[in-house]
């Protein structure tokens, strides 16, 4: 009930449909250094079911530590922005 009764006392985090995972996947393949597997991770990201085949990829290349730790950074660096545009304290 604070919530309601406190509203304004309250920041709304971003949504899942404001963060865009599909850039930050997109952002990924391009950085991928080996023009083959750039090239087929985002023919793969192009196609209906782009999440589950990207991550079919990255499993095949055996790069899926590489994306989950350039996943965590980006949301890492959206909540640190999130948070220096709302005044909110944070500890990295």
């Amino acid at each position: 009930m604070d919530v309601v009764e406190n509203f304004e006392n309250y920041i709304e985090l971003p949504t899942k449909h404001e963060v865009n995972e599909y850039e930050i996947m997109e952002d990924f393949c391009l950085a991928v250094k080996d023009q083959q597997k750039k090239d087929s991770l985002l023919l793969e990201i192009s196609r209906k079911g782009a999440f589950r085949r990207f991550k079919d990829k990255i499993v095949e290349f055996e790069i899926a530590d590489q994306w989950y730790l350039y996943r965590h950074e980006r949301f890492k660096q959206i909540a640190i922005k999130w948070c220096q545009n709302n005044n909110v304290n944070y500890i990295e």
